[in-house]
């Protein structure tokens, strides 16, 4: 069953089981109110079956609140911290970077993390290997960004560059300043 279904089917049952309360109250307050004319048992019934249906609601909204803000449910965390760490022992592998997981539906873990890898070995080998692991810990459905070793180089070199290249243009124009400054005395 899809979690799309079991968030569906639940509050089906929920709707069905607010139904037969408010029959049953209704059933139960007036054989009350026409045996002992207790009027107060309408009103009394009318709020404990508000109870019982606000209380059976809440796993409801805290699941739902949980796809919506895209939560890790608690008892994946340890899980999938154990999987990162054997991720990060795989051969070839050079690192991990933003790993991200979350609560697709009732039922569906989902994922994305960044791997960069040696430049000599077979991709595809350490995909699986990354998603058999995440698979174990409960990631259905799993986004793998592969990086390469030489990109990965290439990428940490552009920014440091571009780092150095905006120091080095500050500090020309702040000689330029100077210069220009002297100049006009």
């Amino acid at each position: 069953m899809s979690g799309k279904n079991m968030f569906f089917h639940r509050g089906v049952f929920l709707h069905v089981l607010a139904d037969t309360l408010g029959s049953i109250g209704v059933i139960v307050s007036t054989v009350l109110i026409e045996q002992f004319g207790w009027f107060i048992a309408d009103p009394l019934c009318s709020l404990f079956i508000a109870v019982l249906i606000f209380l059976s609601v809440i796993p409801l909204i805290k699941d739902a609140c949980q796809v919506l803000l895209l939560r890790l449910p608690p008892e994946y965390e340890k899980e999938l911290h154990i999987a990162l760490e054997k991720i990060q022992k795989i051969e070839g592998l050079i690192s991990y970077r933003d790993p991200h997981f979350w609560r697709h539906s009732a039922n569906i873990i989902a994922g994305t993390i960044h791997i960069q890898v040696t430049s000599d070995v077979l991709e595809q080998r350490i995909v699986q290997q990354v998603t058999g692991i995440l698979k174990d810990a409960g990631v259905n459905n799993l986004t793998i960004q592969v990086e390469k070793e030489a990109y990965f180089q290439h990428m940490s070199g552009l920014s440091t560059r571009f780092h150095d290249v905006l120091a080095m243009t500050k500090q020309m124009e702040s000689m330029k300043n100077c210069k220009d400054d002297t100049y006009i005395m």
